[in-house]
């Protein structure tokens, strides 16, 4: 019995026990929807910086592709003579195709290199820093400038140069089986002034703005790390980890045709800050909790530990005498009340325990009763069977011997396979009832001396079927079980149901061997019965009628490891 201490122990601790687990669950939930806050939170911040980034490319790109006709005059203004100079592969001349590009250039442009590549990209000859690489970013595409004298329209790409962070606008003409590739260096003020600008402006959760070339090349300077996840995007990426979300976007800086130069942005958002104001909150809410719940648990077990305590010295007078004291002042009503009521339930109970003894000894000797007449109902309806059975069976053999060994024989075989007692009992009681359906085909058929036919061989079949009219009642499964499956065989050949294996009951396997043994082995007006040594070599190889496969293996094992013993018992009842 529990002390009030340890009762008023016991409810604190529970009361402080589900404040916690109520405060886990609060806390789970609040970190549950502050991490659905930080996912909206940061993809609404990302699709800002966004637009914000996708103004800044668009605005990069049409300053540095306004007035093309410009460019396109300029191109033209010297291609005629830059053709006569690379005549016949002489690419030696391509520092004076340079020179006559690099006067009047736009401020814009810083310098200017010219470059001769195959369809492939592939760089066969360059001036400047171009001559530092071996491939272009792109592979040229064939134009339809056929007149080098009219001012033509020609393809025109920023590119970055190699994995650098110096962008050229590039244009071509088509020169024999190769390109003409010139590259205008734009003035970096143009691009790197508004990316740092943007990659700075760092507000709220950003952490990081990154601006990739490539995952070889970062544009903006505010870092030099790279990221080998850049490969991986192809047009947007999201990464969460805890408190962390960092998003990947691809945008295009520029395009002709098929060709396209990327950039890629990268964002990166911490929301450590969240954490550090949430745990915060959390431990706020769990102490005022605590102390609540230790409080008001306090003020309520109190009341209830003093009338507990008066209650306990009640219960143990009455354990000592028998009687219960005079009711005292509690402090709740509902102490005072169970108290009276607790009295008059005892008056009450002392009366009742005089009758219930008396009532429990009548009980116990009608239970007697019906035990014994169930035993003895059981006993009389086996006792009826089995010779019901006998009857069947003296229509085939006129000692109706085979019932009794058929009966002691499963019993040796249930106890040496190793079934349980009360298996084994059963197969004891119900194994000579194996063929009581027997009393339901007609004699003429059981005693018919030669062959039957294919009809009367059905009609005996059924004998197994005929079996539950007398065994399907409560008390006999074993018994039913040996008479509707003994003629099922182990390879799924037998009858009525073609069950095979494991679908067998154990105990229908013990007798069907069994009966098989005692059959090869009883004379019958039709033939001779054989000896033992016979029987057991056609159950274990078989005659053409019986095989080793309809047999149980594990059983025939036993069966052939006792069979002396075997022996010995079916020439005690022969």
């Amino acid at each position: 019995m529990l002390s009030s201490q340890k009762i008023t122990k016991v409810i604190m601790k529970r009361n402080v026990t589900i404040a916690l687990i109520v405060s886990i669950a609060f806390a789970v939930v609040f970190l549950v929807w502050l991490g659905n806050y930080i996912s909206k939170e940061s993809f609404k911040t990302h699709e800002t910086i966004s637009k914000s980034f996708q103004s800044v490319v668009d605005t990069i790109s049409n300053t540095i592709l306004m007035n093309e006709e410009e460019i396109d005059m300029h191109i033209n203004s010297g291609l005629s003579l830059a053709k006569q100079l690379l005549e016949n592969g002489n690419y030696n001349n391509l520092n004076d195709v340079k020179k006559i590009y690099q006067f009047s250039l736009s401020k814009k442009f810083v310098d200017i290199d010219v470059v001769i590549s195959n369809k492939e990209g592939s760089i066969i000859a360059a001036t400047g820093y171009y001559s530092n690489f071996s491939f272009l970013n792109f592979k040229p595409i064939e134009t339809k400038i056929s007149n080098a004298d009219i001012t033509e329209q020609y393809p025109k790409l920023l590119s970055f140069v190699g994995s650098t962070r110096r962008l050229a606008l590039h244009t071509w003409v088509k020169f024999k089986d190769n390109f003409i590739v010139f590259a205008f260096y734009l003035n970096p003020e143009f691009y790197e002034k508004p990316i740092e600008a943007f990659t700075t402006n760092k507000i709220g959760n950003i952490k990081d703005i990154a601006i990739y070339v490539n995952d070889k090349t970062r544009l903006d300077t505010s870092q030099t790390s790279l990221d080998n996840k850049i490969s991986e995007v192809q047009s947007e990426k999201e990464i969460h980890q805890f408190l962390k979300v960092t998003f990947y976007k691809k945008f295009i800086l520029s395009k002709y045709d098929t060709i396209t130069t990327p950039l890629y942005l990268r964002i990166t958002m911490e929301y450590f800050n969240y954490l550090y104001i949430s745990l915060l909150f959390i431990l706020v809410f769990v102490g005022t909790m605590l102390i609540f719940t230790y409080t008001s648990s306090k003020s309520s077990v109190d009341p209830f530990i003093k009338d507990l305590e008066k209650l306990d010295t009640a219960v143990r007078e009455i354990g000592n005498t028998g009687i219960l004291p005079p009711a005292g002042n509690f402090v709740l009503a509902e102490s005072q009340e169970f108290y009276e009521t607790l009295s008059a339930i005892l008056q009450e109970l002392s009366a009742t325990m005089e009758e219930l003894e008396a009532t429990n000894e009548e009980l116990e000797r009608a239970y007697n009763d019906i035990t014994k007449k169930s035993e003895e109902f059981k006993k009389l309806l086996l006792n009826i069977s089995e010779r019901l059975a006998i009857i069947a069976e003296g229509y085939d053999e006129n000692t109706g011997q085979h019932v009794f060994r058929v009966k002691l024989l499963s019993g040796f075989l249930a106890e040496k396979i190793g079934l349980d007692e009360e298996t084994i009992e059963k197969v004891k009681m119900f194994a000579s009832l194996h063929d009581i359906g027997k009393i339901f085909v007609p004699k003429e058929i059981l005693q018919k001396p030669g062959k039957l036919t294919a009809e009367e061989w059905e009609i005996m079949r059924q004998h197994t079927i005929y079996a539950k009219r007398i065994l399907d009642v409560p008390g006999f499964e074993s018994a039913l079980n040996i008479a509707l499956y003994h003629h099922e065989n182990y390879d799924g050949t037998g009858y009525p149901f073609g069950l095979k294996e494991k679908e067998i009951p154990m105990d229908a396997h013990i007798v069907k061997l069994v009966d098989v043994y005692d059959a090869l082995r009883s004379s019958r007006p039709y033939k001779k019965g054989f000896t033992h040594e016979e029987a057991m070599n056609i159950i274990l190889n078989g005659d053409g009628r019986t095989s080793p496969e309809h047999f149980d293996p594990k059983l025939l094992e036993v069966f052939k490891e006792y069979e002396a013993d075997i022996n010995r018992l079916w020439e005690s009842i022969k």
